[in-house]
This record gives structure tokens, sequence and C-alpha cells, in this order.
């Protein structure tokens, strides 16, 4: 009797990995695109506050230094930026473009209470001890007061840290990145079979750079309502998205290569 055998195909299927690429590719992304989203908007808030930031030193009438003594002075003070002068009647005519109605039921006509002050710009490295800065200004003659407001300089000083500490994480992710990518490469990998691989394994290039593209849009739809909330609203730079595109691109690839050298 015959016997019929049944042959079974045991040879396993090789599955492209593709999805995982585009996968890993889009979330490796979409945090770099949110982390670049928050650098943004943390150096424009803290750009505003700058603008907006200034020390009032108060001029003392009864003190016979002269306005410009007092001026060179306070420019002297290690980190003063700018130093302007404005005068009591200026002062007076700004109160009055500010709030007139004010100015019309509390001052007495043909009366000018303002005093002369110095408005004072200074730079980021004071910041973090104005302490310094206001000693020195009150030890100058002819300084009746200096004022300023505190919490707007803690704002500033935390929002350019925070700025600077993200900047940071994406310089050393991007680090660990190309570290990886030297790694994966160099091993087992001659210089000929890396360029060989360059054409046979371009859909690996697509699928992390498509990642990458579908990370940065998914990114501007989840933040683009927040123009709405706010008047602070900044979109990174074209090419830093290109950047996390390419680096998107480069990592589908060398998973490839990894997964090839496995």
């Amino acid at each position: 009797m015959e016997e019929h055998k049944h042959h079974s195909n045991n040879t396993p299927k090789v599955r492209k990995g593709y999805r995982v690429a585009f996968l890993v590719a889009f979330s490796v992304a979409l945090l770099a695109e949110m982390l670049l989203f928050m650098h943004a908007q943390m150096r424009e808030i803290a750009m505003i506050l700058k603008e907006d930031f200034r020390i009032i030193v108060v001029h003392d009438d009864k003190d016979k230094a002269a306005p410009g003594s007092v001026e060179a002075a306070l420019s002297a003070i290690a980190g003063t930026a700018q130093v302007s002068y404005v005068s009591r009647k200026d002062r007076l005519a700004r109160l009055k473009a500010e709030d007139p109605e004010l100015v019309a039921s509390v001052l007495v006509p043909g009366l000018n209470p303002m005093p002369d002050t110095w408005e004072i710009a200074i730079k980021e490295d004071v910041l973090g001890d104005m302490n310094s800065w206001t000693s020195a200004a009150w030890r100058i003659p002819g300084v009746a007061d200096v004022k300023y407001k505190p919490l707007e300089a803690y704002a500033i000083m935390h929002a350019l840290f925070y700025g600077h500490l993200i900047r940071l994480a994406l310089a050393l992710a991007f680090f660990a990145f190309m570290l990886m990518a030297a790694t994966v490469l160099t091993h087992g990998h001659t210089p000929a079979a890396l360029a060989r691989a360059l054409p046979a394994d371009r859909n690996w290039f697509f699928a992390g750079g498509g990642g990458a593209v579908a990370a940065a849009l998914a990114a501007y739809a989840v933040v683009y309502p927040v123009k709405y909330l706010s008047p602070v609203w900044v979109w990174p730079n074209p090419l830093w998205q290109a950047a996390v595109v390419v680096c998107g691109a480069l990592l589908g690839w060398v998973l490839c290569q990894w997964k090839n050298a496995g």
C-alpha cells in the first residue's frame, strides 16, 4: 500500500518589521517634537518676561548728586545691561496715558509728585542673585529707593533654566542615538556591506522617516489648540523638524542593520 506523506513547509516566514520601525521612530520623534515645542515656548516666555522686567531706581531729591553721576554709577554695576533715565515729567505723562481717570481723581492739578527715576535692564546672569545688584545700587549716593518684582525675576530665571535643561536633554539623547548607531553599524559590518545595504534596505529608511513625519503631524495637531488659549504660541524652527525626520529615517535603517546582524 502506497503511503502518502504530507510534507509541511517549516521554513519560518521572514517578517520585515517595517511596522516596528515605524512605531519606534514615531514614539521617539513624538517625544522629541514635544520637547522642541516646550523649549520654544519656554524661550519665548522668558524673552517676553525679560522685555517687561525692569528695576526702578528712584532719585533722592534731597541729595546733591547729579543725575548724570548716578546714571554712570548704575551703569558701572556688574550685570547692568541698560540704564534709561525717566524724568518726573515723563513719568507723570506715562501714568496719565495708562490710567487718566486715576490721575484726574487723585492728583492735584498743577502738582507733580512723581520722582525722577531710572529704569534698569539687567543681564540674565544677575537674575539668580538680585540682592548683590540691589545692594550695590543702594550704596550709590543719590539713590532713594530700588524697586523691582522679585516673583517676575524668579519666573524669568526658571523659564531660562528649564529651556536650557530641555536643550541639554535633547543634546544628550541625540548623542546617545548617534553612539548607538555607530555601535550597531561598526559591529560586523564592513563599509562595502553597508554601501550595498543602502539601496537594498531603503524601505527601512521610509518606515522610520514616515514614523517621524507622522509624529510631527501628531504633535502639531495636539499643541495647535493652545494657540487659541494663550497669546504665547511658537512652533519650533522647520530645520529642527527636518532633523527629527532624518534621525527617524536613520533609526529605521539602524534597526534593520541590528536585526540583520543578530
